[in-house]
């Protein structure tokens, strides 16, 4: 079906008629499609540039990354570095933090209830998940010398990508990591997040540390959350943390001691 919404056009949503128009074109045609005044068309580039994996247009992708503003071309663009994967990362990773204003800023008010690992905000660090673990490597040995800007987006990437990957190596980094910014709230509850995809008796150890004793309240959220992901059996801290003087950990510890005993049912079904 080839008809398309207006005001899906106006947001560069294609039809498989429009990208197939232009795939006749010389790669560089094709390049230089993406700064067309049409967002269509630079939808469509993006798409042809993508399936073909070309390395030579991770650079005009990029570029054409950092100020796109109609949504479907956008994706198209991002869809596009994720297929070509592993040789854009290092280029993706010099964006971390700098497009929009999306990413965390601050402390979130309220915690993340959902059992799935939380898409990044970031459209730098939402794209490079796309290429997966073939991703890690390149985000990993960066990591000691991004700004802090940078550094919570590649935090958000790496939990991602491990939760849903079977690699496992950014373990210690980020442990390192939260011995280095301890005093950073903003770094440590992305790292503490992030250990939800670390399903280690070590990973529990440190989560009920910051559960029993960090003064944030959203810290302590996330560490309960994080112990739901990870325990197979409910951990003292949590069922204490359910007498959180503070409303939402106490609501997250529940949710997380929900979590566990489901698993624990399921176990024995």
């Amino acid at each position: 079906m080839d008809k398309v919404k207006p005001s899906w056009k106006k947001r560069g949503f294609v039809s498989g008629k429009e990208i197939s128009s232009i795939e006749t074109l010389s790669e560089n045609e094709i390049i230089e499609l993406l700064k067309s005044k049409e967002s269509t068309k630079r939808t469509a580039a993006a798409n042809i540039l993508g399936n073909r994996k070309l390395d030579s247009a991770i650079i005009p992708l990029v570029e054409a990354l950092k100020k796109e503003k109609a949504l479907y071309t956008k994706i198209a663009i991002s869809e596009a570095l994720g297929k070509i994967g592993k040789p854009a990362a290092n280029e993706l990773i010099l964006l971390f933090g700098k497009i929009g204003n999306n990413q965390h800023k601050t402390l979130p008010e309220k915690p993340f209830e959902k059992w799935n690992y939380p898409l990044p905000r970031d459209i730098a660090a939402r794209t490079i998940i796309k290429i997966g673990e073939a991703a890690l490597d390149p985000i990993l040995e960066s990591i000691l010398n991004m700004e802090k800007e940078a550094l919570s987006e590649a935090i958000d990437a790496i939990g991602f990508i491990s939760f849903n990957g079977e690699n496992k190596s950014a373990f210690r980094p980020l442990i390192n990591l939260l011995n280095i910014y301890k005093t950073d709230d903003l770094i440590v509850w992305k790292i503490i997040r992030s250990l939800q995809s670390f399903p280690l008796a070590k990973t529990e150890t440190i989560l009920n540390q910051y559960l029993n004793n960090h003064k944030q309240p959203a810290i302590r959220c996330e560490a309960a959350r994080s112990l739901g992901q990870i325990c197979k059996s409910i951990p003292e801290s949590l069922k204490m943390s359910t007498n959180d003087n503070h409303e939402l950990v106490s609501k997250m510890s529940l949710l997380a001691l929900e979590r566990i005993k489901t698993k624990e049912n399921r176990s024995f079904q």
